[in-house]
């Protein structure tokens, strides 16, 4: 069965939290002594209901000395104003928070932090009430940063052991700097382009050099064969 790296293997668990009612000075030292760019927020049952991060904080210093603008961009400094003047957690953060579940797949998680421009996932049980921990985009190029014998490894049994089952030594796999070269050669031609992609979807591998010859050209109707409709 093939095997993909998940939230679960790189998130952190240990995850620092401001209750919803945690002032602007609160929440700026919390970010300030663990090293972090954002913090989760948390009501009084413990349920996360948003995130405050940097920007949010520096919302009160962009717009610490007013000035008169054009009507047509009052709008647009509206929301932004708003965060200026908040001065607790509730009213500082973004809301709700982006999450995902310990179960995605790293692409998963990362085509996910891209469709809502944030650097940072929630993570939830499967239920996606419980948080559970943090994922970082730094968190998520883990998988690339893998030694070359774990990729391979991950390779032989995705691709080699399981996907190649009727053909297991058809192929040799080697990797450096997490680049996957694949020579060898495989019975049917259609198993080429197959195998390249399922390369490609092994976490960490950086590209493939696909080097694969075949027997059979599968790809090519038989001579003398007619398509009926």
């Amino acid at each position: 069965m093939k095997h993909r790296l998940t939230v679960a293997d790189v998130m952190s668990t240990d995850v620092i939290t401001v209750p919803d009612d945690a002032g602007f000075k609160a929440v700026a030292e919390v970010l300030a002594e663990h090293h972090i760019s954002a913090v989760p927020v948390v009501d009084r049952f413990g349920t996360v209901v948003g995130v405050v991060s940097e920007t949010d904080l520096l919302r009160k210093e962009q717009f610490q000395r007013t000035r008169r603008l054009p009507w047509l961009l009052r709008w647009w400094h509206h929301r932004s104003r708003s965060k200026a003047v908040a001065v607790t957690a509730r009213t500082l953060m973004t809301h709700p928070a982006v999450t995902t579940t310990d179960g995605s797949t790293l692409d998963e998680a990362a085509r996910r932090m891209a469709a809502r421009s944030v650097t940072r996932l929630v993570v939830t049980d499967a239920d996606g009430y419980v948080m559970i921990g943090i994922v970082t985009r730094s968190d998520l190029l883990r998988a690339f940063v893998a030694p070359d014998h774990e990729i391979l490894a991950r390779v032989r049994r995705d691709l080699v052991e399981h996907a190649l089952w009727d053909d297991p030594f058809g192929v040799e796999v080697t990797v450096a700097d997490g680049v996957v070269t694949l020579t060898g050669e495989l019975d049917h031609r259609s198993m080429v382009a197959t195998a390249e992609r399922l390369t490609r979807e092994v976490d960490g591998v950086v590209d493939v050099r696909n080097e694969l010859t075949w027997a059979f050209d599968d790809t090519v109707p038989a001579p003398g064969t007619t398509d009926f409709q």
